[in-house]
C-alpha cells in the first residue's frame, strides 16, 4: 500500500474493507498497532445506518483512540471515516492518530469515502451524534466553537500529511500553524516568567492543537536536564541557565516517530512567539537530537557562543602603493 506517513495498511485489514459489502459488515475498527493500521474489531449490519450506528460506541475504549469505518447505505461501496480520539488519550497517541488519518483513507482509497467525522467522547459517534453531525455539515449556519476546532484538526491532518512527504530534503512546505498554549500552559509559562520555576516541560496536543505543560519543576543543577527531558518523544524546555539567561530547547530525539518530529517541528516556530508573548525573553535556542546531551557543558557551550564578543579592531589605514616604475623615496 502506498503511504507517506511511515505508518501502512495492513494486508489483513485491506482484505477485510474490500469484502465487508459482502459479507454484511457494517463498521470495522481500527488501531495503530507497531507500524501498521490494523482490523480490530467488526460489528454485521443488522438494520439501517443510524440503528447500527447505536453500537458503534461499543467497539470504544475509555482511553485508546481509533478509527472506526462505517459502511453507509446509500450506496454500500461508499464510507463513513469516523476518528475517535478521547481526552483521557495520551498525547503521543493522540499525535499519532491526527497525523495518520490522511494515510488510512489514501492507502484504502480516497474515492471509497463519502464523509468523514471527529470526536471525544463514545456517544458522538452513535446514530443520533452522526444525525448531529450531518445536520451541522448541510446547514448554512456559522460554524460553532467546536465545529471551528474541528476544522483546525482536520487542517492539521492534511499540513501533517504534506510535511511528512518532504522530510527526506528537510523541507516543508506547510504554511506556520497557529500555537494555542492550553491553560496550564499559559499559567506555567507565567510562573517561569517570574522565576517561580526555572525547568518547563511542553509537548504538542496535535489532537486538540495546542501545547499543553508535562512537567515543571525548579531542578537543582545542569547535571538534571538531561533525566528530566523524554528520550522517546519531541519536546519543547524552557529553563533559566542562571539568573540572568534563558534557554529555550527544542529536543528531537532521533528515537521518537517521523509523525511526532514533524509536528513539533511544524509548532516550534509559534511556541516561540507565544512564549515571547508571555513575557519571556529567550537568550539562548538550541537543539538536541538526543537528551543525554543536553549537559552543563554543552549549555555552557551554546551561551558562551551566543554571548557578545571582543570589540573587532578598527582596519588598518590604506596605503597608496608605489606609482609603477618608481622606487619608493629612501632618506640617504
Amino acid at each position: 500500500m502506498a503511504h507517506q506517513s511511515g505508518i501502512r495498511v495492513s494486508d489483513e485489514l485491506a482484505a477485510a474493507f474490500h469484502s465487508a459489502a459482502g459479507r454484511g459488515v457494517r463498521a470495522i475498527k481500527v488501531q495503530i498497532a507497531g507500524e501498521a493500521l490494523a482490523a480490530a474489531g467488526e460489528q454485521a449490519a443488522q438494520g439501517a445506518l443510524e440503528e447500527d450506528l447505536d453500537r458503534v460506541p461499543q467497539l470504544l475504549d475509555a482511553a485508546e483512540p481509533c478509527y472506526v469505518l462505517v459502511r453507509l447505505d446509500a450506496d454500500p461501496a461508499r464510507w463513513l471515516l469516523a476518528a475517535y480520539v478521547p481526552d483521557a488519550a495520551r498525547v503521543r497517541a493522540k499525535m499519532l492518530y491526527a497525523s495518520t488519518k490522511a494515510t488510512l483513507a489514501r492507502s484504502l482509497g480516497d474515492s471509497h469515502f463519502a464523509d468523514d467525522m471527529f470526536g471525544t467522547a463514545p456517544d458522538e459517534f452513535s446514530g443520533a451524534g452522526y444525525r448531529r453531525h450531518r445536520q451541522h455539515a448541510e446547514s448554512a449556519a456559522p460554524l460553532t466553537q467546536r465545529e471551528l476546532e474541528m476544522e483546525r484538526v482536520r487542517d492539521l491532518e492534511s499540513a501533517s500529511a504534506s510535511a511528512a512527504a518532504t522530510m527526506d530534503d528537510r523541507r516543508s512546505h506547510v504554511r506556520p500553524a497557529p500555537c494555542v498554549l492550553a491553560p496550564e500552559a499559559e499559567a506555567a509559562l507565567a510562573r517561569f516568567a517570574a522565576g517561580t520555576v526555572n525547568f518547563v516541560l511542553l509537548a504538542v496536543d496535535a489532537a486538540a492543537e495546542a501545547v499543553r505543560v508535562v512537567r515543571e519543576a525548579s531542578l537543582q543543577s545542569h547535571a538534571d536536564l538531561a533525566r528530566a527531558v523524554p528520550a522517546d518523544a519531541p519536546s519543547y524546555v524552557l529553563y533559566w541557565y542562571d539568573s540572568a539567561t534563558s534557554v529555550f530547547i527544542y529536543s528531537c530525539p532521533a528515537a521518537s516517530s517521523v509523525r511526532d518530529r514533524m509536528v513539533h517541528s511544524t509548532f516550534r516556530r509559534a511556541f516561540a512567539a507565544a512564549a515571547r508573548d508571555a513575557g519571556i525573553s529567550v537568550d539562548v535556542r538550541p537543539e538536541f537530537d538526543c537528551p543525554a546531551d543536553i549537559t552543563g557543558a554543552a549549555l555552557a557551550a551554546e551561551v558562551a557562543a551566543r554571548a557578545p564578543g571582543p570589540a573587532a579592531p578598527p582596519p588598518p589605514r590604506f596605503k597608496r602603493p608605489a606609482p609603477p616604475g618608481r622606487r619608493p623615496r629612501t632618506k640617504e
